[in-house]
């Protein structure tokens, strides 16, 4: 439940946190009910700046096209828009037809490393990008990296966007130091009244303290903030506890993948098993490939035990990858091994016993 108060406060915020005016441009491929898309037709309004509406994200170039006969002064986007427009656009051939480009920003969710390096090397030199974070319980956004950060704090969310805090606390509520990784609470003027029809998910979400994100992070010496993963994504694989989010990002690392979700299977012996859903860089790719070089970057207990590989993931009406898509596929992939595994068992048998 957002108030009037809350959205009109998250959107001032915002308007400063990207130098707003009525000259800008914002190129939207992101829908106006996703409260990222929301936030960008609630900010270009209130500035009175200029929206240009494209349903046709499908067609990168088209959406490219329209970005240069409108001279674009924004575009925005969550991690899988980046990545659709590195791996499969022809953005870097735009780079010099994209003078009025003034900014790219992202949130919906971590963006890897990798792909933000790939980024700033694809992107006019003189493109500012800005990483956002933030929540639709927080009207949209809680946090911004300036530009100027963006190289010497790449893997941070910046810091509070104005009229915002955020404390670091561990599972009793209690303030960290700095460097310590806990819980995410924010307080502010754009956080939500609660979840309508919902006290028992309100009273979870919203104490005294602020609101609770479920995002796990610390703040470093100079207040920046960085995100850990989600407290739900917490893994136990042999002893070890991993965070999903860590995996994909050395997936990525390796160069031969643009595209991952890794989630846990329980297993009576490790606790859980890894389990990645991905997409190649190139058709040539298999899953052992990828595999053994994964073996040759990371220790042995991050190494999923199974790599699935698809075109594309599955993705929201927002653009964000559809984890519960994911977890069917592999679930499918996983019924199907276990079949092949059972036959080639009888199989065996046959060919050793048949002859009895």
């Amino acid at each position: 439940m957002l108030s009037h108060k809350n959205i009109v406060c998250n959107t001032h915020a915002i308007c400063q946190s990207l130098d707003l005016s009525p000259a800008d441009i914002q190129m939207v491929v992101l829908p106006f009910f996703y409260v990222m898309g929301n936030s960008l037709l609630n900010s270009h309004f209130a500035v009175g700046g200029t929206l240009v509406i494209n349903n046709t994200f499908v067609y990168p170039a088209t959406v490219l096209n329209q970005m240069v006969e409108e001279k674009v002064t924004g575009f925005s986007g969550v991690p899988s828009t980046y990545a659709f427009l590195l791996h499969r656009s022809p953005l870097l051939s735009y780079r010099d037809k994209l003078p009025h480009l003034r900014y790219c920003s992202q949130a919906g969710g971590h963006m890897a490393k990798q792909l933000k390096l790939a980024l700033r090397q694809t992107l006019p030199d003189h493109t500012k990008i800005r990483i956002m974070y933030g929540a639709t319980e927080a009207s949209a956004r809680l946090t911004c990296l300036d530009a100027s950060f963006y190289e010497s704090k790449m893997d941070s969310v910046g810091k509070p966007i104005q009229g915002m805090s955020i404390q670091i606390v561990d599972e009793h509520g209690q303030s960290l130091p700095v460097n310590s990784i806990g819980e995410l609470i924010a307080q502010g003027p754009s956080i939500m009244a609660g979840y309508w029809n919902n006290p028992q998910a309100t009273t979870l979400a919203l104490d005294a303290g602020g609101y609770r994100t479920g995002d796990l992070g610390y703040k470093d010496e100079d207040g920046f903030i960085f995100i850990a993963g989600r407290k739900d994504n917490q893994l136990k694989v042999g002893g070890n506890r991993i965070n999903t989010q860590e995996i994909e990002d050395l997936l990525l690392e390796t160069g031969l993948v643009i595209e991952a979700f890794v989630t846990g299977y329980p297993d009576a012996l490790l606790g859980h098993k890894l389990m990645a859903i991905t997409v190649a860089n190139n058709k040539q790719l298999d899953s052992q490939t990828i595999l053994a070089t994964c073996s040759q970057l990371m220790p042995r207990y991050k190494i999923p035990h199974t790599l699935l590989l698809v075109p594309s993931l599955p993705k929201t009406s927002s653009g964000k990858i559809d984890k519960e898509k994911c977890l069917s596929l592999l679930a499918h992939h996983i019924r199907a091994e276990d079949g092949q595994n059972i036959k080639n068992i009888n199989d065996n048998k046959e060919a050793r016993y048949g002859q009895h």
